[in-house]
């Protein structure tokens, strides 16, 4: 597979690099995202990119010379006793403005608590003729590193790259599929290069899944483990709040509930995920996200969504070699899958854009109660739940807002469809007194259209970021 995006942050490596100063730059984000690719892009002939392993402290110094002995000859001929010692040779030998990657920083860490103040020291001492790059797949470890005011690397960092997934725009451009086949893609890989590389082997999206997803000795059968295990020492509550969530359970009591636990004991937890982007929390358009108590949880990476919806419900079965029942179970479930992935990415090319002459807010769902009367009465007879798909404000005049719905299945009568959201528009709270503007994202284009405007899968491709 060919190397797509990552323009901004080789622009920023390039950049401090190719500067006269010594540079100390920190990369990191979750496993597979392409870190280690990124970095080897921005490397000259005499740099050095060491990738640390889970070995002993004095391997590790040994590893790290034999790896500068293929840039500089002899380095390897002297036995190093400390980090200091090999980084100082390092730094009386190496070409002036080279550049020395420690890749899987945390290994090192862990085996030497003592490394981030060795290097706050050489860092502090203006004494450096190289850049420095630290890299790891410990989200949180990394972030301690260079947020925490407390740690002594704090401050240091002149760049911070916290890598995230490939958004579905480039990878629509890569693959070269039509609309509606990379959003299908995407709700199962994500943005995350290393799984579209691996889709790559296949002839099509159900084979994949088949053998890296489903298949016991397949690549991404335990991913998710082996994900929370570069971050967390302990990851059964994390793992079963993956999985309340993946089966419905939403809202902060319904997931204690679902996991056995009390809520003060998954406030860390939770807390964690959202930090390292797993899920993400949701609020009503319109809520105060710190005072509202329809606060929901989501998952909100697209492979953990499928995995914890499809997969880790089925381990048992697939343990026995069960794979069509999930298989047909991922056939039948797939579209609303889909759907919710279609519903967040329609918020989000909303959110920030310009469309049908305004500028629009952060986009999001609505959802709640409301009262129903009965004609000519005040006291109502009942409550209705409604939801909503799609909600923003326009970002100069509050008092025009955006409406609209998401659907993900064959074509629909659009005309229908807009008189069922006009009529639950009426009804909420939000839209009173208010102008508002009329959406239908729909997967196809409608068998009858309607009064409002239309965004079909290509038009919210092109929307997004």
């Amino acid at each position: 597979m060919k190397f797509i995006d990552r323009i901004e942050e080789q622009h920023i490596l390039h950049k401090a690099l190719d500067n006269k100063e010594r540079k100390f730059i920190v990369v990191y984000g979750r496993r597979r995202l392409g870190k280690s690719t990124l970095i080897k892009r921005v490397l000259k002939e005499n740099d050095v990119y060491y990738e640390a392993e889970k070995n002993e402290q004095a391997v590790q110094m040994s590893l790290l010379a034999h790896t500068v002995n293929a840039s500089y000859p002899h380095f390897d001929a002297v036995q190093y006793l400390s980090w200091e010692g090999i980084l100082m040779n390092f730094n009386l030998v190496c070409k002036e403005n080279s550049t020395l990657v420690l890749d899987e920083f945390p290994f090192l860490v862990e085996k030497t608590p003592s490394l981030p103040s060795t290097l706050q020291r050489l860092l502090d001492s203006g004494e450096l003729r190289f850049n420095l790059i630290i890299c790891g797949s410990s989200q949180r470890m990394m972030q301690k590193i260079v947020l925490d005011s407390s740690e002594p690397l704090y401050g240091r960092a002149h760049e911070k790259i916290n890598l995230q997934p490939i958004r579905l725009k480039y990878w629509h451009k890569a693959m070269k599929w039509n609309a509606v086949n990379s959003i299908e893609e995407f709700s199962v890989w994500g943005g995350v290069p290393r799984y579209w590389a691996l889709r790559e082997e296949y002839d099509d999206l159900t084979d994949a899944i088949d053998h890296l997803i489903l298949d016991e000795h397949g690549v991404l059968y335990d991913e998710p483990a082996a994900l929370f295990m570069d971050d967390i020492s302990e990851i059964a509550p994390y793992a079963s709040i993956m999985t309340a969530l993946g089966n419905g359970n939403n809202r902060f009591s319904n997931v204690a509930n679902a996991v056995g636990k009390k809520t003060t004991e998954l406030s860390k937890p939770l807390n964690n995920l959202s930090n390292m982007r797993y899920i993400r929390k949701e609020v009503p358009f319109g809520e105060n996200e710190k005072k509202t108590k329809k606060t929901i949880y989501r998952i909100d990476d697209p492979f953990m969504s499928f995995y914890y919806r499809f997969i880790a419900p089925n381990k048992s079965l697939l343990s026995l070699g069960r794979k069509q029942i999930v298989l047909d179970t991922i056939h039948t479930e797939m579209p609303e899958h889909v759907s919710f992935i279609w519903e967040r990415l329609c918020q989000i090319a909303v959110s920030g854009n310009t469309l049908f002459g305004h500028t629009w807010n952060v986009a999001r769902r609505w959802w709640g109660k409301v009262p129903i009367f009965d004609e000519g009465k005040k006291t109502p007879i009942g409550y209705e739940d409604l939801e909503f798909d799609v909600v923003a404000e326009d970002f100069n005049n509050p008092s025009t807002i955006l409406v609209g719905e998401c659907k993900w299945k064959s074509a629909d009568y659009a005309d229908r469809l807009l008189q069922q959201l006009k009529t639950k528009t009426q009804k909420a709270p939000f839209s009173q007194g208010k102008k508002i503007v009329y959406v239908l994202f729909l997967k196809e284009h409608p068998l009858v259209s309607a009064d409002c405007s239309i965004m079909l899968p290509e038009n919210v491709i092109d929307c997004l970021p």
